[in-house]
């Protein structure tokens, strides 16, 4: 029976090392990936609030009440 243990343990040693390292770098990578997301997250939620604020103003540029407004600020003002 201690012959074929010892070749299991002698084989299976590298195999763990080589899975280990390779889930280490896994681990690495996702936490990179994470770290990126959140960076554009960061950036782009960024042009997403600017972009809301256009939008907003656009809508009350375009609105009738703007122009009715302005006519009678003209108006008020001859």
């Amino acid at each position: 029976m201690q012959e074929v243990i010892l070749p299991i343990l002698v084989f299976s040693i590298p195999i763990v090392l080589i899975v280990m390292r390779n889930l280490t770098r896994w681990r690495v990578l996702d936490q990179e990936i994470l770290r990126q997301q959140a960076e554009f997250s960061r950036r782009f939620g960024a042009f997403d609030q600017l972009e809301d604020r256009v939008a907003r103003m656009e809508r009350h540029v375009t609105s009738p009440e703007f122009d009715l407004n302005r006519k009678l600020r003209q108006l008020a003002g001859e």
